[in-house]
């Protein structure tokens, strides 16, 4: 089991303790309340106002005072710590606002948290994720408040800190903090983020290689022009702006179970996961209304336009634009993103105010010739797709990133893509130094879904799980970087109805690439005549054609929710 030293500071002794969890609170020298209120009234640094300092002397949950409605309005504080919020001029015409939590007992890491969608809201449960853990951790608004992006309109300044400053900001302010109040510096510095976040923590390893010695980035929002242009031409196909679907969320879902009983059982597990959809050659047609099929199906356009949904987006020369929807994936939740019949915000915020600096752009023509104008335009280098990661690496950084492959918001395809292309420029065994990619079977954005979606990645995700790396991507990173042991495998935890006070449903690993996880031969089902275990890739609905009823109970009952069943193989 691998576990966070910190240094408990007392009046008397500067001591190396190790986290337990429960243990006695020290008196301490570096903080309590008295040292934190002095030390927030006198702090001075360049271009840098001090909002409020506030020290929380128990855990418990806080009111967001000062924000927009659209942000948080609690956070919760896990331990004994000094909270101080700061607004800081990025240039004459661009502020942002932080906050960092400094905790009495310390770590001796500082980390840093991103942002989602074009938001400027601070990520406060990923300040209680890292500060859970006895980091000294700082978030931002991102240059901007609220979750839109109306800020960025004639505003280069603004999407400068969107793009890239406001993260680099906070890593070197947090750094200048620590060291002016535990009066000695961070030894290693860590970023956590996923979807915005996830491409900020990628912009950093590009641009600021220096920055942070290890970055946690999920779901990254990468070649991000490409991404919400993608979204546009999704809604389009499916009725908008219209505000009226073409195909309605209970036909989405029809499309869903079709797509699930054909191609659930190529990975050998019924679980109602495609462990990898790559694998899923999906194909609606099945689903065509007849003169006996009258219900729950699809029109020819409607079929149409499922298949143009799981095709990849290609440009006139058949050049990859952005990669298809996952087979496998929820058309209920965060896809109404793009499927309600409205355009989506994301896109219609990004073109009018980011792009063409157009307040009258509604959407209603979206196409290509939007995403090419985008690509031209490009603000402030946001685009994040440059694979050459060589300066990170050689300094010797570590990433750690992760992407469900049942996303409703960003398909997980981009990032095997990013995969490959940052292989293709740097060799596999330069990247096996520094990058470690899991793909999570059945997991949502960022987390939910019905696979195994927690491991300690971003904002609570952390709770009701062991602090052991085997279960803790954080705890894998660290130890990772301090101690180079590169981690080849986690376990994930699905929680009842994901809510830790019902227990634990299921559990599996989760492997790096190249490595993919799969049942062990003794957990599989029995070899049977005429219904075997495919292999490679096999169409599931010829497979269960030639299974029995009592077979196919047999393949149900697979003891697949124990970690220990799995093992990870090469592809």
């Amino acid at each position: 089991m691998f576990s966070l030293p910190f240094f408990r500071i007392s009046a008397l002794t500067l001591a190396v303790t190790f986290p337990s969890l429960s243990h006695s609170r020290a008196t301490p020298r570096y903080g309590g309340a008295d040292y934190c209120y002095a030390f927030g009234k006198g702090l001075v640094l360049e271009d840098t106002q001090v909002l409020n300092t506030t020290y929380h002397s128990v855990a418990q949950t806080i009111a967001i005072t000062s924000t927009d409605p659209t942000c948080d309005q609690t956070a919760q504080v896990p331990l004994p710590l000094c909270r101080i919020t700061l607004l800081v001029t990025t240039s004459p015409s661009s502020k942002v606002e932080m906050e960092i939590w400094l905790p009495d007992e310390w770590s001796q890491r500082v980390g840093a948290v991103g942002n989602g969608g074009l938001n400027g809201c601070v990520d406060h449960s990923s300040l209680t994720f890292l500060s859970s853990f006895n980091f000294a951790v700082i978030g931002s608004n991102n240059g901007h408040d609220g979750i839109g992006g109306a800020a960025f309109l004639n505003s280069p300044e603004v999407l400068k800190d969107f793009a890239y400053r406001a993260v680099h900001t906070e890593a070197v302010v947090s750094k200048e903090i620590v060291k002016k109040y535990y009066s000695y510096a961070a030894k290693k510095s860590y970023y956590v983020g996923c979807s915005t976040g996830g491409r900020q923590g990628f912009k950093m390893i590009e641009d600021f290689p220096d920055d942070f010695d290890g970055v946690l980035a999920g779901a990254p929002a990468i070649d991000v022009n490409h991404l919400l242009g993608w979204g546009g031409i999704m809604s389009r196909l499916n009725g908008a702006p219209s505000g009226i679907p073409i195909i309605s969320p209970a036909l989405w879902q029809v499309v869903t179970l079709d797509m699930l009983a054909k191609c659930d059982l190529i990975d050998g597990v019924l679980d109602g996961i495609i462990d990898n959809p790559d694998l899923c050659d999906y194909d609606p047609a099945g689903l065509l209304c007849t003169d006996i099929l009258t219900e729950n199906c699809l029109t020819h356009s409607q079929i149409e336009i499922a298949r143009k949904v799981f095709s990849p987006i290609t440009g006139p020369d058949g050049e990859l634009i952005y990669p298809r929807y996952d087979p496998g994936m929820s058309f209920l939740g965060s896809a109404q993103l793009y499927f309600s019949g409205v355009f989506p915000f994301l896109a219609l915020d990004w073109w009018k105010y980011a792009i063409y600096n157009d307040t009258s752009f509604d959407g209603s023509s979206f196409g290509l010739k939007d995403l090419t104008a985008a690509d031209k335009v490009n603000p402030a280098g946001v685009s994040t797709w440059n694979p050459d990661l060589s300066a990170y690496a050689n300094r010797g950084g570590k990433v750690l990133t992760y992407h469900g492959r049942r996303d409703s918001l960003i398909p997980s395809g981009n990032s095997i893509r990013w995969y490959n292309l940052v292989q293709l420029t740097m060799g596999q065994h330069t990247m096996d130094n520094f990058y470690r990619f899991f793909p999570i079977p059945g997991m949502d954005h960022c987390s939910g879904g019905p696979g195994a979606n927690s491991f300690a990645q971003f904002g609570y995700s952390f709770k009701g799980l062991p602090k052991d790396k085997q279960y803790n991507a954080l705890l894998a990173l660290v130890d990772w970087v301090e101690n180079g042991h590169a981690p080849e495998s986690i376990i994930g935890t699905k929680f009842v109805s994901d809510n830790v006070t019902l227990g634990i449903d299921s559990q599996r690993l989760h492997c790096a690439l190249p490595k993919k996880s799969v049942l062990k031969v003794e957990a599989r089902a029995p070899a049977k005549v005429n219904c075997t275990l495919p292999t490679g890739v096999l169409k599931a609905e010829d497979w269960i054609r030639n299974c029995t009823q009592s077979e196919l109970n047999d393949v149900a009952q697979l003891d697949w929710k124990k970690a220990e069943n799995w093992v990870c193989v090469e592809e």
